[in-house]
């Protein structure tokens, strides 16, 4: 049972959860003992459709986990494919039936949620942008949900910016992520190759007279990272621009603006170091957790 719990990934399931709850407070304000109870299935519902969607994934990924991961329960013989299956099911289930008892919004969330989870560990995690399209929809997504436990349509469009922000910020970092691991990656096609293990994280990759390349182009990907950072830079004013929140909150979000900006800044100059794609990577979760921090505080401010 230890192993199935820790297939879960608790603490990423402990930080969607939070995140919903995030959502939620963004609607609420300081009202929250008025809606705990919302609050508390959305938290639950998030944790544990998180949870089954890592579970769940490492069903799929088996036959990969046993090359590049041979330590996890499933390619260790700890736990049954069977058994991880049920279980990845009946979490799906108690979070969809949790949004259940919040309301249709909720409920729709999950569902739709749910299914890109199944679809991320068939299909979409090792197509290049569309893998990295469906994270930040998945992280951007719980903030929403969070809103939608509440009830009031009109105030998710605070909710729907953090949303909207987080969404643009994650694709970015995914694609620096990329950048980084592409060697690594070319590396571990070439490595189940040999290995005639059936993956299709060949979709990532063509095969030329040079050799193994990405199927889009590094400057392609860049190109990319910098319009989702600049849109999410443009996203990250609507609040104060259209009196949602004030001046506080502008404040504290200049500075994710301007980590971005840096960001941004370093993806052209740096983009032929390694070492200079980590910093981004880095520099971006940073950027990220201010404009976090922004909106909690544009509530209180």
């Amino acid at each position: 049972m230890f192993e199935l719990i820790d297939m879960m990934r608790p603490l990423n399931c402990l930080m969607g959860g939070f995140a919903a709850f995030i959502g939620g407070l963004l609607v609420v304000g300081s009202n929250v003992g008025g809606f705990y109870l919302p609050l508390l299935y959305a938290f639950f519902a998030v944790l544990v459709i998180t949870g089954a969607g890592n579970v769940f994934n490492d069903y799929v990924d088996v036959e990969a986990d046993k090359v590049n991961r041979p330590k996890r329960p499933i390619p260790a013989g700890k736990v049954s494919r069977r058994s991880s299956l049920a279980f990845s099911i009946i979490l799906f289930l108690l979070g969809i039936t949790a949004a259940g008892f919040i309301n249709w919004i909720a409920f729709f969330i999950a569902v739709i949620n749910s299914l890109v989870l199944i679809g991320y560990s068939f299909v979409l995690q090792h197509k290049l942008l569309l893998g990295n399209v469906s994270i930040g929809y998945l992280v951007g997504s719980t903030f929403l949900f969070g809103g939608a436990s509440i009830g009031n349509i009109p105030l998710l469009v605070i909710p729907l910016i953090l949303m909207m922000l987080a969404m643009l910020a994650t694709i970015a970092r995914e694609i620096v992520k990329d950048l980084e691991d592409m060697e690594g990656d070319r590396k571990s096609f070439l490595k189940r190759i040999t290995m005639k293990v059936t993956e299709s994280i060949g979709e990532r990759f063509g095969l030329t007279k040079g050799g193994v390349r990405l199927k889009y182009g590094e400057r392609t990907m860049i190109v990319i990272a910098v319009a989702c950072l600049m849109l999410a830079i443009v996203f990250s004013y609507l609040p104060y621009y259209y009196g949602l929140m004030g001046v506080g909150y502008a404040l504290i979000v200049g500075l994710a603006d301007i980590v971005f900006l840096s960001s941004i800044y370093s993806l052209g100059r740096e983009r032929k170091k390694r070492r200079g794609y980590r910093r981004i990577s880095k520099r971006l979760k940073v950027g990220m957790f201010i404009a976090l921090v922004a909106f909690i505080a544009g509530v209180f401010i």
